[in-house]
């Protein structure tokens, strides 16, 4: 085992189609994660990650079926689930865009392949963002909001630690060469803050957070930036360790198996509990439909781009899923 790995990581490699994640369907997973971003190293094999891939692919019927949840606390467990995992993989995805935006700076003649690959993960943070927020209000304000305030009662996402490094690239501000690739980019980061602003709309009927309306409680003080990113990683699950980037990696790639057979059992907005009619019209623009429906096969690309540097992943084209996606 590699010395910086822990027993309490999980790094399993998933073995084909079946669920494997938590101990058991929409159970949850610590994650590890370094104090800040390691540069990208090859550390899973193509052949093997191209293997998972396939086997995805062609999931079997019933193995889908067992993933449904059967009555109003499974569906709970499973927009948690939803919540809490998203949010890590996000985490993991902010690690690979954080390496490539040092990597533009220093390999400027690969920028087009680097665009095309923070294409692809800039594209699956969007989703993930639309994965986390797909529980309909009452079940977001039951099961998500609510246990989120008894932790902090203005909990912020601004206190994710993780995000600094990646937000030069969402607005524009990352040194990429012009080209076609770079304009995708920038496009896809264009829909990615699109989403960010269609959420609150979608989730709440005020459209503004209301752990960010609340008062801060009498007699409270302000606590250091610091302890506040240590309790945001907390509620998600979240230790910071020195981990190798095969643990990142092996992380992903669990997140990312779980993620797809979740949404190909049961799509965005399932029908057991959809909330597609809580989605304000910002979210319902031709483009983000389109991605909608591609969920599953974008999970797919973001598995190629889980453990290796930028001269060996090369994305597939992606192929529409939205036989397989709900919208």
């Amino acid at each position: 085992m590699d010395p910086t790995e822990t027993p309490a990581v999980v790094t399993d490699f998933p073995a084909g189609a079946e669920w494997e994640f938590g101990g058991h369907p929409y159970g949850l997973e610590p994650l590890a994660l370094p104090a800040q971003w390691l540069p990208r190293t090859a550390v899973l094999d193509p052949v093997r990650l191209g293997a998972l891939r396939s086997q995805l692919a062609q999931a079997s019927p019933a193995a889908l079926d067992r993933l449904r949840p059967d009555g109003d606390e499974e569906i709970d467990r499973l927009f948690w689930f939803r919540w809490i995992t998203a949010h890590q993989t996000t985490f993991l995805i902010w690690q690979q865009l954080a390496a490539i935006v040092e990597e533009i700076e220093a390999a400027p003649g690969e920028v087009p392949e680097l665009a095309e690959q923070a294409r692809v993960l800039v594209c699956g943070y969007s989703l993930l963002l639309l994965y986390a927020s797909s529980a309909p209000r009452e079940i977001y304000g039951r099961v998500i909001r609510m246990p989120m305030a008894r932790q902090h009662v203005n909990l912020s996402g601004a206190w994710a630690r993780d995000y600094a490094p990646v937000r030069p690239l969402i607005v524009g501000k990352a040194a990429f060469a012009p080209g076609a690739a770079t304009d995708a980019l920038r496009r896809e980061c264009e829909l990615n803050e699109q989403v960010h602003e269609g959420i609150p709309d979608k989730v709440l009927p005020t459209g503004v957070s209301s752990l960010l309306r609340s008062p801060r409680p009498k007699g409270g003080k302000q606590l250091h930036r610091t302890t506040l990113r240590w309790l945001y990683d907390g509620i998600f699950l979240t230790t910071r360790a020195a981990v190798s980037q095969h643990t990142l990696a092996c992380q992903l790639v669990r997140r990312l198996h779980a993620v797809f057979l979740d949404v190909t059992a049961n799509g965005l907005y399932p029908s057991f509990a959809s909330s597609a009619h809580d989605e304000p019209p910002l979210l319902r623009t031709p483009e983000l439909m389109e991605r909608k429906a591609a969920l599953a096969d974008c999970v797919l690309e973001l598995l190629c781009l889980a453990g290796a540097p930028a001269s060996q992943a090369h994305p597939p084209t992606t192929v529409r899923a939205s036989s397989r996606s709900e919208s």
